[in-house]
């Protein structure tokens, strides 16, 4: 995400506690899950502080390279990672510095460091900031791949938040633009690389057969539909569906 997106209830209130953070002298650590839009929280805190992931900054601190007497404020990304978070801030509490955190992992010692707690929620809980988002991607993809076609019903991915989503929009367009052959070339430059580790052909037809398998259990009801369209004996489709591990 270029900037913190603010469509849903949640999102908003999250904004509106970064806003207000942002001209309050306290430290304030933001907490949610990869790529619901934290480094963007931060920046709406403060938009010239300098940037850090916390580990590096710890061993900054230690190697005294970094000059803490003109340090007015600093964003720590993911400092659950560091060793001693108190000492830490402590240590830039004594130079009166402005702390903006951000973490996937709250932990209890963190409520007497940082007096601005804001809780990010995932994307799955923030319907109108995923309708914003799919359609800024769509468009982004579009553009990308010289595509000028309106898309709808676009299967979306929010397991992993921004990242995934923008992944399944992606990776639907442009599948979408490619035709048959073009399939084909990117399957035989895979199978290029595939052969420099000395794969072998058995090894490399669950490549085939389990894309094939599943596109089939998604268009049929039933595995005698299946096995019609297929053309193969039932039981050899069942076996092949076992076997691949996709009868759960």
């Amino acid at each position: 995400m270029d900037e913190f997106i603010a469509f849903s209830q949640s999102s908003q209130e999250s904004l509106k506690m970064a806003t207000l953070s942002s001209s309050l002298p306290v430290n304030t650590i933001i907490v949610g899950e990869k790529a619901v839009g934290k480094n963007h929280l931060a920046r709406v805190i403060s938009q010239t502080s300098q940037v850090f992931e916390a580990v590096d900054f710890e061993e900054l601190i230690q190697k005294n390279k970094i000059d803490l007497t003109v340090l007015d404020e600093v964003i720590l990304n993911n400092i659950h990672k560091i060793n001693s978070t108190k000492n830490l801030l402590e240590k830039l509490s004594f130079y009166n510095t402005k702390v903006i955190a951000t973490t996937i992992e709250y932990k209890e010692s963190y409520d007497e460091l940082f007096e601005v707690k804001i809780d990010v929620p995932p994307l799955r809980e923030r319907k109108e900031d995923v309708e914003f988002l799919t359609k800024k991607y769509i468009q982004e993809a579009k553009k990308l791949f010289l595509i000028d076609k309106e898309f709808s019903n676009i299967h979306i991915d929010l397991s992993n938040n921004a990242i995934s989503l923008k992944k399944s929009i992606f990776r639907t367009i442009l599948f979408d633009s490619l035709d048959k052959s073009n399939i084909m070339e990117i399957l035989e430059e895979f199978l290029l690389k595939e052969f420099e580790n000395t794969t072998s052909y058995k090894e490399l037809l669950p490549i085939f057969e389990i894309p094939l398998l599943k596109a089939g259990q998604r268009a049929f009801k039933s595995q005698l539909q299946m096995s019609k369209k297929f053309e193969i004996n039932r039981n050899t489709l069942r076996k092949k569906i076992s076997e691949n591990g996709l009868d759960g």
